[in-house]
């Protein structure tokens, strides 16, 4: 059997060790020794994108925070409708060089697409820039509101994050939040923050295989 090897390694802010491995041609990305995303399974990062992504009005400018291996911006991509654009934030310098590097090819390298504008930063900081811009967010940053990597991500899931997310959406824009576990406190507080919002049940693979997972999305009223 084909050994599991490490590519790459990098640390977050917060010093947590982020990891690159390969295994028989797929990758895997490994926070603190635990799996975040694989390019075995992705089921669950696409349909973050489907749910806000699809029926966009020509043009719409799309925003999505977290890179990891791909899949969202790929999907985003692929509905995006006539003169769509799509901004791809990510804070980590490594992941960037990871997809552009061997871990690109799974997804259909998104970052080479002329639609695709990667900002790597802060994405909290990154959408003060588009004020009422946005059609579509999708927010796949740690594992959503209880974070493991890195805890200043808290800071997007509490009242002021959720401000500042409806303040960059247009309205009747929509956000989605990919979330490891359930989250109907947070799911609530949306909700009390200007949002209609829905929860949709995600699992890692297709056909409801794998890992279960939340996708939590709000609509801008």
């Amino acid at each position: 059997m084909k050994p599991r090897e490490r590519v790459g390694s990098a640390k977050t802010p917060d010093g947590t060790e982020l990891e690159l491995f390969e295994h028989d041609g797929h990758h895997e990305i490994v926070a603190a020794k635990r799996a975040l995303m694989s390019s075995r399974q992705h089921n669950s990062e696409e349909e973050l994108a489907r749910h806000v992504c699809e029926d966009l009005e020509p043009g719409a400018l799309v925003l999505i925070g977290g890179l990891g291996l791909g899949y969202t911006l790929r999907t985003a991509l692929d509905l995006l409708p006539e003169g769509g654009r799509a901004i791809q934030v990510e804070l980590l310098d490594a992941v960037v060089e990871w997809n552009l590097g061997p871990a690109g090819a799974h997804a259909g390298d998104p970052l080479g697409d002329p639609r695709t504008k990667l900002i790597r930063g802060d994405v909290t900081k990154v959408l003060q820039r588009y004020g009422g811009a946005l059609s579509a967010l999708m927010l796949d940053i740690d594992n959503g509101p209880a974070p493991m990597v890195d805890r200043q991500n808290r800071a997007l899931y509490g009242r002021a994050g959720i401000r500042m997310i409806r303040d960059a959406l247009r309205p009747g824009g929509r956000v989605a939040f990919w979330c490891s576990n359930e989250e109907p406190e947070f799911a609530a507080t949306l909700g009390r923050g200007g949002f209609e919002v829905s929860r949709h049940r995600s699992y890692a693979r297709p056909r409801r295989k794998g890992t279960r997972h939340e996708i939590i999305v709000g609509k801008r009223v």
